[in-house]
C-alpha cells in the first residue's frame, strides 16, 4: 500500500517543486537574462542544459509542430498526387510527404548543379581566360606576324556592358567584364595586330545544346549556344544592337550563333578596334594552336563560383547551369561535355554523403520535363553545414531580387523567403528558406506535378503556396538562430 501512494504521491511532488521553482527566482538564470553585460573574454555557461529556463520552448515545440502538420495536411490534401514537401526548422524535421519520390523539378534542379559545383571545384573557383600570341609585342605595340589567340575557358558569364544593359534592374549583374578584357588589352601595349584575333574553344566539345532535350525543346528554350568560348550568352552579338534591344517594346529575341568561337572572335575584334587597335586580318576561330605554344599576355578572371552561382540562381540562368555541368565533367573526367557532368553529379553527391536514389538527370537547369529529383535531395543539399552560406547568400529574396521580384507579393513570403522558384503547366517547385516572425529559419523544398488534364494546375499552385505561407507565418515552435547556443556569463 506504501508504494502504491509512493508512486501516487511522487508525480505530485514533482510538479509542485517544477511550480515552486519557476515562480522563484533561483540560481538558473531567471534574473535579468537579457541585460547582463559583462567585457570580460573568458565565459562559462549561463544557462545550464538542463535549466528549465530552456523547458517553455522545447515543450511548447511539438505542439506547433503538430498544428503545422495539421494545417499543412490540410492543405497538401488539394495539390496532385505527384507531389512531394518537406519543412525543417534548425533543431528538427517539421514535417515530410512523399520526400523520397522522383518528381520533375524545373529549375530547382540547378541547385544540384550548384552543389555539384560546389563540391568538386569549390567556392573559390574562377575560370580564366587567356589572351596569347606567338611572340610578344615590340616596343611600339605591335604585334608582328602573328595572330592574337583568346584560350576560351568555358567562363558563361563574359559578357560586353552592352548585353549586360538588357537584364532587367531586380536581376542579378555578377559577370566578367568583356570591356575590360579590351582594356587590358590595350593596357599590355598592343596596338597594332598584323594577323587576325583567332578564338580557341577546344576545352569544351562543340555541342551548341544539350544532346538529351527533344528538337522541340531545342527550339523553344531560347538560350544561346554553348561553348567553352562564350561571349554574351552565346548569341550573335554586337551586330544585332543591343541599345534597340533594350528601348523596344516586345524585341525580337537573340539568335543564337551558329558558330559561337568565330562570332565572339569578331565580337572582340569589334572591341579591340573601338579603341584604336589596328588589326588586319578578319577574325577567325582555330583547334589547331594549343596555349602551350604560345606567349601568354594576359587573363582576365571571372567571379568566384559562390558568385556565379548566386547569378544562376538569382536570374534561373540556363547557360550559366549547363556550362557549369560541362565544367564539372571538365574537372572530374577530363571530359568538358554535358555527358560528363550528368555522370559526375551522382558520384559527386555520393561523395559527399547524400542519397542520390530516384534521381534522373538530363540536363543541368532543369528545362528538360524528363529530369527527376526528389524533395529529399533538395532539403539535404540546403541544409548542409558547408555549403549553406552560399546557398543562403545566392537565392533570390522573395519579391524582390531576379526571378522571384514579382513574387509573392503581399503574401507572408514578401521578403522573408530566400528560395528559388519556378512554375509551369505541368510542375512548380519550391526551394529555399523562409524565416518566420518570430526569426526561426524553416528550410522548404517543394515539387508538384500536373496530373493529366489538369488545366487549373498553375491558378491551384498559386493558391496552395499563398496558403502555404500563411501557415508558415503562425509557426511559433523552434528556436531563432539567435537562441540556439547557450548562454554565456563571465567569470573573474
Amino acid at each position: 500500500m506504501f508504494r502504491l501512494l509512493q508512486r501516487l504521491l511522487l508525480p505530485l511532488f514533482v510538479l509542485a517543486l517544477l511550480i515552486t521553482l519557476l515562480n522563484f527566482k533561483d540560481n538558473f538564470g531567471y534574473e535579468s537574462i537579457n541585460q547582463l553585460e559583462t567585457n570580460d573574454q573568458n565565459t562559462d555557461l549561463l544557462t545550464p542544459v538542463f535549466s528549465l529556463r530552456r523547458a517553455p520552448k522545447l515543450l511548447t515545440s511539438p505542439l506547433a509542430n503538430q498544428k503545422l502538420t495539421d494545417d499543412i495536411e490540410n492543405l497538401i490534401a488539394d495539390l496532385p498526387e505527384s507531389s512531394c514537401l518537406s519543412i525543417e526548422s534548425p533543431i528538427e524535421n517539421i514535417f515530410a510527404h512523399k520526400t523520397e519520390i522522383p518528381l520533375t523539378p524545373g529549375g530547382a534542379q540547378k541547385i544540384i548543379t550548384a552543389y555539384a559545383a560546389l563540391q568538386q571545384l569549390g567556392k573559390d573557383f574562377q575560370y580564366e581566360t587567356i589572351v596569347a600570341a606567338d611572340r610578344e609585342t615590340d616596343e611600339d605595340g605591335n604585334l608582328l606576324s602573328s595572330d592574337l589567340y583568346v584560350f576560351g575557358s568555358g567562363d558563361p558569364l563574359l559578357r560586353t556592358n552592352s548585353y549586360a544593359e538588357l537584364l532587367p534592374d531586380s536581376y542579378s549583374q555578377i559577370r566578367t567584364n568583356a570591356d575590360e578584357l579590351a582594356d587590358l588589352t590595350v593596357g599590355v601595349n598592343i596596338l597594332f595586330i598584323q594577323g587576325a584575333v583567332v578564338v580557341n574553344e577546344s576545352r569544351y566539345d562543340e555541342e551548341r545544346t544539350v544532346p538529351g532535350w527533344s528538337n522541340d525543346l531545342k527550339e523553344a528554350a531560347h538560350i544561346g549556344s554553348l561553348s567553352a568560348a562564350l561571349l554574351d550568352g552565346g548569341f550573335d552579338g554586337l551586330k544585332q544592337n543591343y541599345a534597340e534591344q533594350k528601348e523596344a517594346e516586345n524585341p525580337a529575341p537573340l539568335t543564337p550563333s551558329a558558330n559561337p568561337a568565330k562570332r565572339f572572335a569578331a565580337n572582340f575584334d569589334d572591341l579591340l578596334e573601338a579603341r584604336n587597335v589596328i588589326i588586319l586580318q578578319a577574325a577567325k576561330e582555330t583547334t589547331g594552336v594549343e596555349l602551350v605554344d604560345t606567349v601568354e599576355l594576359l587573363s582576365i578572371k571571372s567571379p568566384t563560383m559562390d558568385l556565379i552561382i548566386k547569378q544562376m540562381l538569382t536570374n534561373d540562368d540556363t547557360v550559366t547551369a549547363e556550362m557549369v555541368l560541362k565544367e564539372i565533367g571538365y574537372s572530374l573526367t577530363g571530359q568538358g561535355t554535358t555527358g560528363a557532368g550528368l555522370v559526375s553529379i551522382p558520384e559527386i553527391i555520393n561523395g559527399a554523403g547524400l542519397a542520390d536514389t530516384g534521381i534522373l538527370l538530363i540536363d543541368g537547369s532543369g528545362l528538360s520535363n524528363e529530369n527527376q529529383i526528389n524533395c529529399n535531395l533538395l532539403n539535404s543539399i540546403l541544409e548542409d553545414p558547408d555549403t549553406k552560406d552560399v546557398f543562403l547568400n545566392g537565392l533570390p529574396i522573395a519579391s524582390q531580387e531576379g526571378i522571384v521580384s514579382d513574387q509573392f507579393i503581399g503574401t507572408e513570403f514578401e521578403t522573408k523567403l530566400r528560395a528559388h522558384y519556378s512554375q509551369s503547366a505541368t510542375y512548380a517547385s519550391l526551394a529555399g528558406y523562409y524565416t518566420t516572425p518570430n526569426g526561426t529559419q524553416l528550410i522548404l523544398s517543394l515539387i508538384v506535378n500536373a496530373s493529366p488534364d489538369d488545366e487549373m494546375f498553375r491558378e491551384d499552385t498559386a493558391g496552395f503556396v499563398g496558403k502555404f505561407a500563411e501557415a508558415l507565418s503562425a509557426y511559433s515552435g523552434g528556436q531563432p538562430l539567435d537562441e540556439l547556443g547557450p548562454l554565456g556569463i563571465s567569470q573573474p
